[in-house]
């Protein structure tokens, strides 16, 4: 019954919040170009790409996973071309 509460609450207050953007709107005086959002989605984008690139540790150590690990100096320069081929998919 409390989670069917908040739900409730919640959409209601997202209601509002629209009703009062709606009505709040002012009549645009300029032109906007329909490839203007597509910048928008392309600066969030790159922003998040950035974001997780910089916090790559951080997400590695959340999901438990291991960091790449060098080649290993012991092992012939076979042995790492192929494993740096597993690892990555690709051949060259």
């Amino acid at each position: 019954m409390q989670i069917l509460r908040r739900s409730v609450l919640f959409i209601l207050g997202t209601v509002q919040i629209c009703v009062f953007l709606a009505a709040a709107a002012k009549p645009a005086h300029a032109y906007v170009d329909p490839g203007s959002g597509l910048l928008f989605f392309q600066m969030g984008g790159s922003m998040l790409a950035g974001a997780l690139f910089v916090m790559r540790a951080r997400i590695r150590k959340l999901f438990g996973l291991k960091p790449k690990t060098q080649a290993d100096p012991t092992r012939n320069s076979t042995e790492n071309e192929l494993e740096s081929t597993f690892r990555s998919g690709t051949n060259g």
